[in-house]
């Protein structure tokens, strides 16, 4: 009866692992989802204010290839023309795979003697979002276009 007994309490603390296990993955689930629809709003957010805001663009960093006490020097790819460009971040540190919403102006280059420069001053970054908030705002689109509410 003892060992019955000891077996049935054993199972019952079993299944109760199980229910926690079961009930935490599933708010984790959630909250992923939720913050997956939080990015996806601010992407929308990015595309709005680009088309609401004179001389922005977005733009992708590709490459960070030096970074100094007052700014950084990157690659860009234009994401409008798929065109990419150097470009002099002031005072910022853009890393690589970061979606900006930028103004700036083109200028020479006076250290790789390149005439087109893109110049970002503070301020000039609208919007950013890191790779990872990407990568949440196309799961979230994914799961949208999966389950017909896009």
């Amino acid at each position: 009866m003892a060992e019955l007994l000891s077996v049935v309490l054993l199972l019952g603390v079993a299944a109760g692992f199980v229910f926690i296990a079961i009930l935490l993955g599933r708010y984790q689930k959630r909250r992923q989802e939720s913050r997956d629809e939080l990015w996806f709003r601010h992407r929308q957010h990015m595309t709005a204010l680009c088309a609401s805001s004179p001389g922005a663009e977005l733009a992708s960093v590709v490459q960070v290839y030096q970074r100094a006490r007052r700014g950084t020097k990157a690659v860009i790819v234009w994401q409008k023309t798929g065109v990419s460009q150097d470009s002099w971040f002031q005072n910022m540190s853009p890393t690589p795979g970061d979606l900006l919403l930028l103004r700036g102006s083109s200028g020479w280059g006076p250290h790789n003697h390149n005439p087109n420069v893109f110049y970002v001053m503070p301020g000039q970054v609208l919007s950013a979002m890191s790779p990872s908030a990407q990568e949440a705002a196309a799961r979230h689109w994914h799961r949208m276009t999966s389950t017909g509410t896009a």
